[in-house]
């Protein structure tokens, strides 16, 4: 691995840390000077767990023998100095395997059964039941040891055709993907999908990797073409240089890769066939430019995101630290790539994710802070305008007062009915986003394939349950509109008739939620529209991609419905609090005229106690300021 990749994932990892620091600052500062509010602790907490456990995923995905076992070794874990992953000639990866690092979980292989795909429960729902996989230790300290283990990844089972079929893995008895031998078997996978937690820097820097083998793995896994692929920060699609884009190939491509993906590449591996001394190095250079070109041509692709490398020979120039095979064989192009484009471009897209979150409440507390600040130094010169004068101006300065007071007082209580107004808004908003709103579209979408478990019927089914989903959002941003023109409203009247600062109040904007169920319609569409699908009664396989895209639909409006609570407390929370804070403001500086007209004496100890309020809402400013500033520096 590269200096530079190993550096730029050390700095995301390093800075997606110091972000989560920068939360908690934030929350114990909340904690400290208003009090604990359950419901924004865990709201913070939430937020700083998200980015703690956030991975930065890379897809590898190509039909079989195409070397994406092997890229990885040579990207990732050449400085083990051997394979971590099997990919030696016939030993390939058989299920989709997912590799990471999870704090505080031993180092292990998990391994589903092929048996699971029987069932019908997502595999999402099957991630989360350990008594589902088989669980082997891993000893890092044992390298042999490990790579021992992990060869289970490649085992393989016979069973009939009709066995296959029944799990989905072989369309029909005609399908010719599976061999049979002269028994009349044929061999699968022997598991569904692995899980390695492995403790590797980079791994544990938050990377992800995702070995997805095979164009029959991706048709008959509904969760990789669903979520686990679309959902992959970047996707490296690997051709072999000598056969160039076969039609598998290209059937993966058009299907699961290239519509999903900002950062989706084409690599042209195994370049060393090419090599050829009687060719030449311009002989070679010639034809590999040809290949390159015709590749980007097929996949219409421009000619820059297609890559040309040699995952082997870069493996062995690692291993053997041979700096000119290591060149020759092209992996640093990609190493460039990971480092200059793909980790930045993710860290951006979270910090500026958590930091929209955040900067809302940080403004409106330095804006409430500063307003506070304000308030007490007015209070104190206009004390100071009291030196020297008799209790008569004092208590016709509490009777100017006592005059705003009830003028505030008769604002706010208009205000309740705005806040009701806006509460009940609230709770159509989150109505529209509820368990039972999703469950009754969820039921209505299964009647509407009740009769009819064919392509068709999930076809119909799926548009059904899209334009209900996205209806919903509709109905939740609109409500959240009225809701910000009613807040902006009273804010107004409270700023024209007692002075409180303007506040800026965000509307929800659901648009990712909407455009994620507009690709469960396109994969669903996608689905159907393969011939290996269509107009086939498949119930089985068609209950399991619907069941799949069901659950991911659940997963958007459980992510849709956190965040219109959130908005809700941005939104809502501080305008109340700025209110009750200059109430709170009005009636302390009443107590403090009504103590001097009371004990003229008393002038002077007012004045101590006032300064001292100012002084510690300065600290606290300074503290604040210094939490904004660490933010800021996060994402300059």
């Amino acid at each position: 691995m590269s200096a530079m990749l190993e550096e730029g994932i050390a700095e995301y990892s390093q800075r997606r840390d110091n972000l989560v620091v920068g939360i908690k600052a934030f929350a114990d500062w909340l904690d400290r000077y208003q009090g604990l509010d359950p419901e924004r602790s865990l709201q913070m907490n939430d937020l700083a767990e998200a980015l703690r456990k956030d991975r930065l995923t890379v897809a590898f995905v190509a039909e079989y023998s195409r070397g994406k076992t092997e890229l990885i070794n040579a990207l990732f874990f050449a400085d083990l100095k051997q394979r971590l992953l099997p990919s030696d000639v016939g030993r390939t990866t058989m299920c989709p395997t997912e590799i990471f690092y999870e704090e505080g979980t031993d180092p292990c292989l998990k391994l589903l059964p092929i048996e699971t795909r029987l069932r019908t429960e997502p595999l999402a729902h099957l991630k989360l039941s350990p008594v589902e996989w088989s669980t082997i230790k891993l000893d890092p300290s044992d390298p042999e040891k490990m790579q021992e283990e992990l060869q289970k990844l490649t085992e393989s089972r016979q069973v009939t055709k009709a066995e296959a079929e029944a799990l989905g893995l072989i369309n029909s008895a005609e399908d010719n993907s599976f061999h049979e031998d002269e028994s009349g078997m044929v061999e699968i996978p022997a598991w569904r999908f692995a899980m390695i937690n492995y403790p590797h820097p980079l791994l544990k820097a938050g990377l992800c990797i995702l070995d997805t083998p095979g164009l029959n793995a991706l048709g008959s896994e509904p969760e990789l073409t669903l979520s686990s692929i679309p959902n992959a920060h970047a996707v490296f699609f690997l051709l072999a240089t000598d056969t160039g884009v076969t039609k598998s190939d290209l059937d993966i491509w058009q299907n699961y890769v290239h519509r999903h993906i900002n950062y989706h590449i084409a690599i042209l591996n195994k370049i060393d066939t090419l090599w050829d001394d009687l060719r030449g190095e311009l002989g070679y250079r010639a034809a590999l430019n040809r290949q390159v070109a015709d590749t980007a041509r097929i996949l219409k692709l421009p000619n820059n995101q297609v890559f040309a490398i040699s995952a082997q020979k870069a493996l062995i120039g690692k291993v053997r630290e041979d700096a000119g095979l290591i060149a020759k064989s092209g992996i640093m192009s990609l190493e460039n790539l990971l480092a200059d484009k793909i980790v930045p471009s993710r860290r951006d897209i979270l910090f500026q994710g958590a930091i929209t979150q955040l900067a809302e409440n940080l403004n409106n507390e330095r804006g409430s802070l500063g307003a506070r600040l304000r308030e007490g130094m007015q209070n104190m010169q206009q004390l100071s305008s009291l030196s020297g004068k008799n209790r008569d101006v004092a208590a016709q300065l509490r009777e100017n007062l006592v005059k705003d007071k009830v003028r505030y007082d008769a604002t706010s209580e208009q205000f309740k009915t705005t806040r009701k107004v806006v509460q009940q808004h609230g709770e159509q908003l989150l109505d529209r986003l509820s368990e039972n709103a999703l469950h009754v579209m969820l039921e209505e979408a299964r009647f509407i394939m009740a009769d009819s478990w064919t392509t068709k019927g999930l076809i119909r089914a799926m548009r059904g349950l899209s334009e209900n989903a996205i209806q919903r959002f509709g109905q939740a941003e609109k409500l959240s509109v009225a809701m910000q023109q009613y807040l902006l409203s009273a804010c107004e009247r409270f700023h024209r008739e007692h002075g409180l600062p303007r506040m800026s109040i965000p509307v929800l904007d659901l648009t990712s939620y909407r455009m994620r169920m507009d690709k469960l319609m396109q994969e669903t569409q996608g689905f159907c529209s393969d011939p290996g699908n269509l107009l086939v009664e498949k119930h089985f396989m068609i209950r399991r991609f619907y069941n799949e895209v069901a659950a991911e639909t659940q997963k958007t409006f459980d992510l849709s419905a956190r965040e219109a609570k959130r908005w809700l407390s941005i939104a809502l929370d501080p305008v109340v609090q700025r209110i009750h804070e200059y109430k709170q403001i009005l009636d302390d500086r009443l107590e403090t005229i009504r103590k001097i007209t009371d004990n003229v004496g008393g002038f002077q100890d007012q004045m101590v106690l006032i300064k001292g309020a100012i002084d510690k809402q300065r600290r606290q400013k300074a503290e604040l300021d210094e939490i904004a500033k660490r933010f800021e520096s996060l994402i300059a």
